[in-house]
């Protein structure tokens, strides 16, 4: 599989060996393959993923200690 990169002028994938962009003529920067690029977007989705599961892990967990003192106290009046 050849390695592609974006143009920074116009956006288009090129071939990472090219010196010129096909599309617009802009001289082909050397710098992060594309894939190198979805590496590091999905890394960053995956932390974000990641803080956004423990928080609602966390507020679930509070939501069921507010739930058992309810339960418990229920119980209790019941008696």
């Amino acid at each position: 599989m050849e390695k592609v990169s974006i143009c920074r002028g116009c956006g288009r994938t090129i071939n990472s060996d090219f010196v010129f962009c096909p599309w617009c003529g802009s001289v082909a920067e050397s710098g992060e393959y594309l894939d190198d690029a979805f590496d590091a977007a999905f890394d960053k989705a995956g932390a974000l993923q990641h803080v956004a599961t423990e928080s609602r892990i966390e507020r679930m967990s509070d939501e069921l200690g507010e739930l058992e003192k309810a339960l418990s106290s229920l119980i209790s009046s019941g008696r």
